[in-house]
C-alpha cells in the first residue's frame, strides 16, 4: 500500500517542494493552504489533494504521516486532529533528511547565499551529469522548479539555521557560506549561532566532506568542530580553492580558479558581484570534490540566471531597469547594491528597502544603516512584521532607519505603507534609473505595480 502524506501549509516554498518529490516517487500527497497559489496549482495538477481551509476534517484515516513546519502550533485544528488520532507528525526538516538520504546529501547552509549556491550546485551537477535530487528554498528556472528528483549518487539541498532546523539534517557533504549573527529570535548571540553551526558539521561523516569559506573567522570556528574531510575557498591567498583575475564587464564577471595555487579552470558568471562569485566557487569546489566533468560545471555557471528574488530582472521599460533582491540582512544589501554598481556604474541606483521583522530591525539597526552606500536613493517603507511581539512592534520603526541613514547621506525617505512608497517612485524614477526592490517581504509588488504604471502610461 501506497504512503499517505498530509502537509499541513502545502503552498509555502519549503513545503511544496518536499511534496513534489513524494508525488514523484509515488506517495500520495495531500495537504492545506490558506489560498491558492503557484505551487498548490501545480501540485494539483500532479495528483495531490488540497483543501484551501484548515479543518480537523481533513485529517482522515487513511493519511500515514502528517508534516508540519515551526509556524504550525497546538492549536493548529489540522495539527490537534493528527495527535487525536495518533497519526505520526514530522517536521518539515526531519522529512527533509529522509528523502535526502536516499541518496549522499549535500547541504547548503550559512547567513546568506544559501539559495544561490544551492541552486547552483543542482545545476552544475545536473549539467554535469550526475542527475542529485534537488530541494532548493526558491523558484529556479534552470531545473522548473523549486525542487527535482534525480537518480544519481548525491541529492541537494538548502537547510536553513532558522530555530536550528538544520540539525534535523545529516549530510555526507556541506557547504557553510558565511556564519553571522541572524535569526537572534531565536539564537541567544552570535556564539549561540556558532554553537548551532559547530553541532551541524560533527553531523558529517569522517569520510564526508565540508566546504566553508576561508576568510570568514566564524565559519574557521566551526569548520574545526569537523571530524571530515575540510576545504576552504576565497578570494585570498591560502585557500584550497581561491578566486582570482576578477574582471568585470558587459554585465558579466569573470574570474579564474586556482585550486592549491595553480590555475584550475575559469568561470564567467552573468550575476553580479563578489557574492556570487564566491558562491559559484564554493559549487566548483563541492563538484571537484564529488568528481564531476568541471568544463561542463563552469560552462552550466555561465549559463546561470540566478533564483527567484535573487538579484532577479523583473522589467526594462520607460529606460528603466527593475530588479528584486530577497536580501534582508545587512550583509546581503550591501553585498546586493554592491553587485549592482559594478554591473551599472554610471547609473542612479533607486534602492527601495522593505525592513522585515522587528526583532531583527532592532537588532541590527546600525548595519542596516551603513549597508546602503552604494544606493543614491533609498526609499523604506514601514517595516514588514513576522514573527513579532507588541513589544518588538513598539520598539522601533522604519524612521528610526531612515533617520540614521540621513545623519550620514541624506539620501533616504520614510513611507507609511508600500503604496505611498510606489507613488513616490512613479513621481521620481526616471529614463537610465536602476530600481531595486529589497527585502524578504511583499516589496516586490512596487516593482511589478510600477512596470504596469509604465505599461499602461
Amino acid at each position: 500500500m501506497r504512503k499517505h502524506y498530509h502537509f499541513i501549509g502545502i503552498g509555502g516554498i519549503g513545503m511544496s517542494g518536499l511534496a513534489r518529490i513524494l508525488i514523484d516517487r509515488g506517495f500520495i500527497v495531500s495537504g492545506s493552504d490558506p489560498a491558492t497559489n503557484k505551487q498548490t496549482e501545480e501540485l494539483e495538477a500532479s495528483g495531490a489533494t488540497i483543501y484551501y481551509e484548515q479543518v480537523a476534517n481533513n485529517i482522515t484515516g487513511g493519511i500515514d504521516v502528517v508534516i508540519v513546519t515551526s509556524a504550525v502550533h497546538d492549536d493548529n485544528p489540522e495539527y490537534a486532529a493528527a495527535r487525536a488520532a495518533g497519526i505520526p507528525v514530522l517536521k518539515r526538516s526531519e522529512l527533509l533528511n529522509e528523502i535526502l538520504t536516499e541518496q549522499k546529501p549535500i547541504a547548503v547552509t550559512g547567513t546568506h547565499g544559501k539559495t544561490t549556491t544551492s541552486s547552483m550546485l543542482a545545476l552544475a551537477l545536473t549539467e554535469a551529469g550526475m542527475d542529485p535530487t534537488a530541494v532548493i528554498g526558491a523558484e529556479v528556472h534552470s531545473i522548473q522548479g523549486n525542487a527535482k528528483e534525480g537518480k544519481g549518487e548525491y541529492s541537494v539541498a538548502e537547510v536553513c539555521e532558522y530555530e536550528r532546523a538544520f540539525l534535523d539534517i545529516y549530510p555526507f557533504g556541506a557547504i557553510i557560506t558565511n556564519v553571522e549573527a541572524d535569526h537572534l529570535d531565536c539564537y541567544k548571540d552570535i556564539h549561540d549561532i556558532i554553537d548551532a553551526f559547530s553541532q551541524f558539521v560533527t553531523h558529517i561523516p569522517q569520510e564526508g566532506f565540508l566546504v566553508y569559506l576561508g576568510e570568514d573567522e566564524n565559519s574557521k570556528k566551526v569548520a574545526a568542530k569537523a571530524k571530515c574531510h575540510t576545504y576552504t575557498y576565497g578570494l585570498e591567498d591560502g585557500n584550497d580553492y581561491d578566486g582570482k583575475n576578477i574582471v568585470t564587464s558587459d554585465h558579466h564577471t569573470s574570474y579564474d580558479v586556482y585550486k592549491k595555487g595553480k590555475l584550475f579552470t575559469s568561470c564567467t558568471l552573468m550575476i553580479p558581484g563578489n557574492h556570487n562569485l564566491l558562491d559559484s566557487l564554493a559549487v566548483i569546489a563541492v563538484a571537484d570534490i564529488v568528481g564531476a566533468d568541471i568544463e561542463k560545471v563552469v560552462l552550466a555557471l555561465s549559463k546561470f540566471t540566478g533564483a527567484q528574488r535573487r538579484f532577479q530582472m523583473k522589467a526594462e521599460i520607460a529606460g528603466i531597469t527593475i530588479i528584486d533582491d530577497y536580501a534582508h540582512h545587512p550583509t546581503e544589501i550591501a553585498a546586493t547594491l554592491s553587485g549592482a554598481r559594478q554591473f551599472y556604474p554610471r547609473n542612479r541606483i533607486v534602492a527601495v528597502f522593505q525592513p522585515h521583522q522587528h526583532s531583527r530591525t532592532r537588532m541590527l539597526l546600525n548595519d542596516f544603516a551603513n549597508s546602503f552606500s552604494n544606493a543614491d536613493i533609498v526609499l523604506i517603507p514601514e517595516i514588514f512584521a513576522v514573527r513579532d511581539t507588541e513589544e518588538d512592534i513598539k520598539s522601533v520603526s522604519s524612521i528610526d532607519l531612515v533617520e540614521l541613514i540621513n545623519k550620514a547621506d541624506n539620501k533616504a525617505k520614510y513611507f507609511k505603507d508600500l503604496e505611498d512608497c510606489l507613488t513616490e517612485l512613479k513621481n521620481i524614477a526616471k529614463e537610465g534609473d536602476i530600481v531595486i526592490t529589497i527585502g524578504a517581504g511583499p516589496v516586490y509588488k512596487i516593482g511589478e505595480e510600477l512596470s504596469t504604471f509604465y505599461t499602461h502610461s
